[in-house]
């Protein structure tokens, strides 16, 4: 089996919008690096996963995922979903027969978590995390790598369920306090910061 998982990432300069009124821009962008950071360090300690991919528009998200040992993908467009298949595609190119899509703005997400949602998946089927609301995708594991077509965004876990029910596959869903947080809103800010995850206002930018 190989394992290959791609993180998508958007443009900095758009990144983090919601919480523009709590942090200011290099605040945000530091936010989405260090996030990131941790993401792929999560994913490259995971013995579960043989390879990291990360896709962005943006260089300065490729240069540092570079540094960091992952893959960069350039992705000439926008937008999340796109990102996903762009980065399926080149799993496939690299002979993936497992895919995990992961999202970079975990503040507490562990190799271990990667693990053990990996570990739930079938041989033929979905593993989906879900936000920790219960209704959006902060990780989905597919075997094989094109089981559904990705749908993140808004929601997306009664979408992602709803694709693979049609196509007659197992799903399972994967429960852990590392994939559930997500920084999106002040509100997650908060939690982040009563967990003790980490300060958005004192991360390294990078250069």
């Amino acid at each position: 089996m190989t394992t290959i998982a791609v993180v998508p990432v958007q443009r900095l300069g758009t990144a983090k919008s919601r919480l523009a009124g709590h942090l200011s821009p290099d605040e945000r962008r530091a936010l989405v690096l260090t996030l990131l950071d941790r993401a792929v360090g999560a994913l490259q300690a995971a013995t579960a996963v043989d390879q990291v991919i990360v896709v962005s528009p943006d260089e300065v998200v490729l240069q540092r995922a570079a540094a960091r040992g992952a893959t960069a993908l350039r992705q000439p467009d926008e937008g999340l979903n796109a990102a996903v298949r762009l980065g399926r595609a080149a799993a496939l190119r690299r002979g993936a027969d497992t895919l995990l899509v992961l999202l970079g703005d975990l503040p507490r997400i562990t190799a271990a978590d990667i693990d053990a949602l990996l570990a739930e998946l079938p041989d033929r089927g979905v593993v989906l995390a879900p936000d920790r609301h219960g209704r959006g995708t902060n990780a989905a594991a597919l075997r094989p790598p094109d089981a559904i077509e990705p749908a993140f965004g808004d929601d997306s876990l009664a979408r992602h369920r709803a694709r693979a029910a049609a196509r007659g596959l197992v799903v399972r869903e994967f429960h852990a306090p590392g994939i559930g947080l997500d920084v999106d809103t002040p509100a997650d800010l908060a939690a982040m910061g009563r967990l003790g995850s980490l300060d958005p206002r004192q991360v390294d930018p990078g250069d």
